[in-house]
């Protein structure tokens, strides 16, 4: 979207794909959030103006699909202007560390029990980074998966070359927990991070190693990480209630995000309100 002198002010990214044969937007595989991206004018008072003629200029280059949604990314706050458009929104939380510098007082606030899980973690398992672990560590992100009779909704060839482009760019990382006594992988946890943030891209443990908490320990590896290279860390938390629980038993803060969405037709509309019921 250029302004009148040709310069970019916005960009508005999306996954066109087909289901069943109709034409839909989504999130990409492995990507948490989406949304537009803004060259916001220097004065704050113009923002609000600005993003009402940015998401209409944009909304009209958006392609013609049955189907339309997108989770923002949490700094996207303002989602008005597709109100007016015809969206809908559903608000969505994640769990994020802003600010990583004290890990001393950051580990304080820890509720007990997760303390008594890392230190579980710390006697049971080793921490090692190993960015060419990439198949490793899917094979535990499946193992997680099928311990709820599922799968993932992704292959290991997306996120083997997501993973690739990233290491290319040295915006990733791979860590393992392994047995101090077997070398078995119990855990592993994937990173991707740019100079200022780092998120969660994928995870995964083997349920018979459940009571080892590695996967726990995985979390304070990357929080630790995060913090020597004054990253801030989002967990990308997931809605499901006993990860949740998990997530908050670190104190990170709770961040609501917008999850956009828009349905061609009614039908189209009552099937995407009754599967999230």
């Amino acid at each position: 979207m250029p302004d009148k002198n040709g310069a970019v002010t916005g960009a508005w990214p999306y996954y066109l794909t087909k289901y069943f044969g109709v034409s839909i937007v989504r999130q990409p595989p492995l990507t948490s959030y989406g949304g537009p991206w803004f060259c916001h004018p220097a004065d704050p008072k113009k923002r609000a103006e600005f993003e009402k003629k940015a998401f209409d200029e944009l909304c009209k280059q958006l392609p013609s699909a049955a189907f339309f949604q997108q989770n923002f990314h949490p700094d996207i706050q303002n989602w008005l202007p597709l109100y007016w458009s015809g969206f809908k929104q559903t608000t969505r939380y994640t769990y994020i560390f802003n600010d990583l510098s004290n890990l001393g007082k950051i580990r304080d606030g820890f509720k007990n029990t997760l303390r008594t899980d890392l230190k579980k973690a710390e006697q049971a398992v080793e921490i090692t980074r190993d960015d060419n672990a990439a198949a490793l560590l899917f094979q535990l992100h499946e193992k997680s998966f099928l311990r709820k009779n599922r799968r993932p909704p992704y292959a290991f060839d997306a996120f083997r070359r997501l993973h690739s482009a990233l290491s290319e760019r040295q915006q990733s990382a791979i860590f393992i927990a392994r047995d101090r006594r077997s070398d078995a992988p119990y855990a592993g946890l994937c990173l991707a991070f740019d100079e200022r943030r780092a998120s969660v891209l994928l995870s995964g443990a083997d349920p018979i190693f459940k009571t080892h908490c590695a996967a726990w320990g995985l979390l304070w590896e990357a929080m630790r990480f995060c913090s020597e290279r004054s990253l801030s860390l989002d967990f990308e938390g997931s809605m499901e209630r006993n990860i949740e629980r998990g997530f908050r038993a670190f104190g990170a803060q709770l961040t609501p995000c917008h999850q956009i969405w828009k349905a061609g037709n009614r039908l189209l509309e009552l099937a995407y309100r009754f599967r999230k019921t």
